[in-house]
């Protein structure tokens, strides 16, 4: 089973067997903060790894640039179908996605998460909107049947949820619509921090086995 963690045993899983259960299912925990150099599995027409992110100078991140007049480069947009965002989600108990973002550009834009997905793609309902203002901002992105509406296929969500297969954040105003219907915009995202949000019995159950290895060191 893929888990949003990617790779091997997820982080509750092994903390969990050391601790003496036997719980072994993914959890959330998957962190895109960039200061590898890389863009750590996000695309896009015209992205990359820059310095002066959330955290400042030292501080790497994405830079989304969208300066065409037509095409894949005339949209603000990035998706990543890595190991670290793919899998089952309900298993894992991903219930949004967190992401800081800035909007270096001289337009706001309005923001939603699209997930692909055995059962159809879906996209937030209603879009968030980045101010033009060159700071940075702390959004998050909720992954519920309230949150989301479906733009494509004709599965259900929780198939979706079961088997991400990607994952997509874009400038998109109006009602929702769907795969490859970006709106053209010049502008300029900085993306940073780009966090998989745990269900709360998810992160008390992780914060419950953190104190329990403490007092057994």
């Amino acid at each position: 089973m893929r888990s949003v963690l990617g790779k091997g045993l997820s982080a509750l899983g092994i903390t969990l067997a050391l601790a003496g259960g036997v719980y072994a299912a993914p959890i959330t925990g998957q962190v895109d903060n960039f200061q590898d150099g890389t863009v750590q599995g996000w695309g896009g027409a015209n992205v990359a790894n820059v310095d002066g992110g959330a955290g400042g100078a030292g501080d790497r991140f994405l830079n989304v640039i969208a300066d065409q007049p037509t095409g894949p480069g005339s949209r603000i947009g990035a998706f990543n179908g890595s190991t670290s965002w793919t899998g089952d989600y309900e298993t894992a108990g991903v219930t949004g996605i967190q992401f800081d973002l800035a909007n270096f550009g001289a337009t706001d834009l309005d923001m939603r998460v699209m997930l692909f997905g055995v059962g159809g793609s879906f996209t937030s309902t209603i879009a968030t909107t980045v101010p033009a203002d060159g700071a940075w901002h702390t959004y998050t992105f909720g992954l519920s049947a309230a949150d989301l509406t479906q733009v494509g296929g004709l599965g259900t969500l929780d198939q979706t949820l079961t088997a991400v297969d990607q994952v997509l954040i874009r400038h998109q105003p109006g009602a929702p619509l769907g795969p490859g219907q970006g709106v053209v915009v010049e502008g300029q995202l900085g993306i940073d921090n780009v966090t998989a949000i745990p269900e709360p019995a998810t992160a008390a159950l992780l914060g419950l086995v953190v104190v329990m290895l403490r007092r057994r060191a």
